[in-house]
Formats: structure tokens, C-alpha cells, sequence
């Protein structure tokens, strides 16, 4: 198969790599800085990149403030350069398009796949997360997890795997959720629980996996002083950074962890997923 693998961080330059390694014709684009194989073909144009290709990757997220995410790119692409060079008939593959996009993608009879409607990718991407932040809170913190206190706000997939991986390093656990249900379960595999509302103060990590503000600046200021906060939520995020900054907390804002702490492996997962959504298609 023909792929172009357009921007992304270091997991897509990775995937591009492990796709060019199967035999595939892989073209890429907006990754000049990724320090790709000189074998690997390097479109000078996005145009060139996406000619007749079968299927084209795109960075998680998609897009930043109607910029494709391409940090390794030499020169910034907008979202309306992209539009404009994609094919009808083609699959995209992305995560967290946006419903502009969307809207556009229906309009031109582009398919669009989400990794992040995929189950298999979800659960995976999931996981490296919270080793992911593990790994964060131990290499950036002053103090041992050991002993300590923790608040995962959110009880989703990353919270749910997270919680467990730090209560076996010894810290005492406490989920924050809007749902009673999200409580109970929380409770009953030994962690504290409580509601947005009514959270107590003194937490020495405190990790966020919800993308709206829920912890506000009554919150912040019980936090001891140099209390770490990670941010594993996409924008605008849990809570507010500067504040929390001014307050004297040590903030570390990682949406898209596993692009950081283990791309290599969130590459072989994506090329996982690839291959199903494309027999998927074929089907």
C-alpha cells in the first residue's frame, strides 16, 4: 500500500518508519526535523506527499488553533492547505478530528477513521498513559509516591489504570467524580473518593484526566507548597496554569503522554490499528 504519514510527533515518525520497514511506499510531510531514514521519501510539496496514496495519517490531535500539529515541520500548514491537497476516496486517519473537519470530510467523500473512536487504540493509548505518569511523577517529583497523597480527577480509562499502579507504589488514592457509580468503584478497589464539590486539601500529586475546568482556585490553594500537578487533558485542561504557578505548585502539562514517554511503543500500537481499520474497509 501507498501511505503519507503528514506532521504528528514522534509517534508518527516512528509509525512511518515501522510502515516504510513493512514494504510499504510511505511518503512523508511536515516531519523534515523528525530525522526520518534517508530512504524514505521526503515530499517537497503536501500535494506531491498525497498523490495516490491509499491512505493518509495524520497527527493526535489533528490540528492546533487551525494549524496542523506538526512540530517537527519546517514551516506551519494550515488546516485549509490539508483540506485542499486531500482526495476523495482516501482514508485519513487522525485523532481527535474536529467537527469542522468532520463536516468537510463528509461534504468530499473522505473517510475518516479516529484512533480515538477505535476501542483497541483507546484502551492501549490508555494504559502507556498511566505508565506514562508514573514514570512523570517519579523522575519530576521532590518526594517519594511512597507515603504520599494522590487525586486522580476523573475516573475514566487512564484513572482507572493509573489508580491501582500508584497505590502498589504506596500512596494513599483519592478519585474525584462527578458520578456516585464512579465513586463506589472507586471505593471499593480501595481508593477515597469524593465529588468536585467537596474535595479536601493537602494532596502532594494531584492528576488531572478531564478537559474542562473543574479545579478551581479554592482547590489550589489548600495544595501544600511545590504539590506537583500533571496535566494529562487536552486544552484548556483541569485547571489553571498560571495560577497554579503563582501559588508556588509545580505544574507539568503532558496531553499526549505517550508521544513523549513511549513513542515507540504508541507507534506499534497505532500500526496495529491501522491494519485492522484497513481489512475493516476492505471487508
Amino acid at each position: 500500500m501507498k501511505f503519507a504519514v503528514i506532521g504528528g510527533d514522534r509517534r508518527n515518525a516512528l509509525l512511518a518508519e515501522l510502515l516504510h520497514r513493512d514494504g510499504h511506499r510511505v511518503h512523508s510531510f511536515a516531519l523534515e526535523r523528525a530525522g526520518l531514514p534517508e530512504e524514505m521519501v521526503r515530499a517537497e510539496h503536501l500535494q506531491g506527499a498525497l498523490y495516490g496514496v491509499d491512505a493518509v495519517i495524520l497527527p493526535l490531535p489533528v490540528e492546533r488553533a487551525e494549524f496542523l500539529n506538526a512540530p517537527y515541520a519546517r514551516l506551519p500548514v494550515s488546516m485549509g492547505e490539508l483540506t485542499e491537497a486531500i482526495w476523495p476516496g482516501q482514508l485519513v486517519f487522525g485523532g481527535l478530528f474536529s467537527e469542522s473537519f468532520r463536516l468537510w470530510a463528509g461534504q468530499h467523500g473522505v473517510t475518516l477513521i479516529d484512533w480515538m473512536r477505535r476501542p483497541g487504540f483507546v484502551m492501549g493509548n490508555a494504559a502507556l498513559t498511566a505508565e506514562g505518569a508514573v514514570g512523570l511523577l517519579l523522575q519530576e517529583s521532590e518526594r517519594s509516591i511512597g507515603g504520599s497523597r494522590a487525586l486522580l480527577s476523573g475516573y475514566g480509562r487512564i484513572a482507572r489504570l493509573l489508580a491501582p499502579r500508584l497505590q502498589a507504589l504506596g500512596a494513599a488514592v483519592t478519585i474525584a467524580a462527578r458520578r456516585e457509580e464512579s465513586r463506589a468503584e472507586a471505593e471499593a478497589l480501595g481508593c477515597r473518593s469524593a465529588d468536585f464539590d467537596e474535595l479536601p486539601g493537602g494532596f502532594d500529586f494531584v492528576v488531572n484526566t478531564v478537559p474542562e475546568r473543574i479545579l478551581g482556585e479554592s482547590f489550589l490553594c489548600c495544595l501544600p507548597e511545590r504539590a506537583l500537578l500533571l496535566e494529562l487533558a487536552s486544552p484548556p485542561g483541569g485547571f489553571d496554569r498560571n495560577l497554579a504557578e503563582n501559588l508556588g505548585l509545580r505544574v507539568i502539562a503532558a496531553p499526549g503522554l505517550p508521544g513523549r514517554s513511549a513513542p515507540a511503543s504508541a507507534a506499534e500500537l497505532m500500526r496495529r490499528e491501522l491494519r485492522r481499520a484497513i481489512k475493516e474497509d476492505a471487508s
